[in-house]
């Protein structure tokens, strides 16, 4: 929920509204196995059909557990709600744990 809240500094106050309610009212269901990749379920919400997605305004660096960069990713559905959180990890291997004390904002 940190990490949320230091994106939704960010943005727009109707967005960060938006994205706050969301995140409080989700569960977080990991994809992979390495949980680099969350879906978020809004209670009361369902999704647009079709698909789609966008980053919000403001995205993330971090280190890994072993050191290695991330990139922290958040996205929100076609209709501007809470949809997923993806680091992406572009050295070999999997996901080891991000270091939250790195995280920077951009």
């Amino acid at each position: 929920m940190q990490l949320i809240a230091r994106i939704a500094e960010k943005l727009a106050t109707d967005e960060r509204t938006q994205l706050m309610t969301d995140a409080a009212n989700a569960t977080v269901e990991s994809v992979v196995s390495d949980e680099s990749r969350l879906i978020f379920h809004i209670a009361g919400y369902r999704r647009p059909p079709g698909g789609g997605q966008h980053l919000y305004g403001a995205e993330g660096t971090m280190l890994d557990g072993d050191s290695a960069p991330l990139e922290v990713l958040l996205f929100a559905d076609k209709d501007g709600r809470l949809l997923e959180l993806e680091f992406v990890r572009y050295d070999p291997g999997d996901l080891v744990g991000p270091r939250w004390e790195t995280l920077n904002i951009l």
